[in-house]
């Protein structure tokens, strides 16, 4: 029943991690390019976003990870082991 009911819950939340992550990269995409055209940078606006993309994409990831997939999963967890109990 557990195992089932977590291969679920992953299931779904591995949509809204996809959705978040995307949502999220988004919109760090678009304040970077907007401070490339406010700040008159030369040279390629697509090389300058995606060096400073990197590091905020993988920021994003970590916390998505734990806010999207371990919370979730230690409620669950929790839950369970409370009704057991």
């Amino acid at each position: 029943m557990f195992g089932r009911m977590a291969l679920l819950l992953l299931i779904g939340l591995t949509v809204v991690y996809v959705c978040l992550f995307f949502y999220f990269r988004s919109g760090a995409k678009m304040r970077l390019e907007e401070d490339w055209v406010m700040e008159g940078r030369p040279g390629d606006r697509d090389d300058w976003v995606g060096d400073r993309l990197a590091p905020r994409a993988r920021r994003i990831r970590n916390w998505l990870v734990v806010l999207v997939y371990l919370v979730p999963m230690a409620g669950l967890s929790v839950f369970v082991w409370i009704t057991n109990g």
